[in-house]
């Protein structure tokens, strides 16, 4: 993820992502909807491994966004917080605008 995003750019992109929000759960939503556009798959790192971040979306019950990931054949559900991923721009734009989003909360 790039470190290149200015504080402002992804301010707005956040405003833009829940601007008809009324509350955490639908401003969640409204990432959930917005990783939808994302570029994936995409090769990601946890602790040290490699992996292939599949999708992103909502997990049951938790309130934040869970990545599936591939590694070696086996599906896992991680945290999207968790993973260091080499996106597309426009898809580590969003990432960082979720992390910080997720950090203001």
């Amino acid at each position: 993820m790039s470190s290149t995003h200015t504080s402002a750019e992804l301010d707005r992109m956040i405003e833009e992502i829940t601007v008809d929000c009324y509350d955490e759960d639908e401003q969640l939503m409204g990432f959930d909807n917005a990783f939808d556009e994302a570029n994936l798959p995409c090769p990601g790192t946890i602790i040290g491994e490699q992996l292939d971040v599949l999708h992103v979306g909502q997990g049951d019950g938790r309130h934040e966004l869970i990545a599936t990931c591939q590694r070696n054949g086996r599906r896992y559900e991680i945290a999207l917080l968790d993973i260091d991923i080499d996106a597309d721009p426009a898809t580590s734009r969003l990432i960082a605008a979720y992390r910080r989003w997720a950090g203001a909360r």
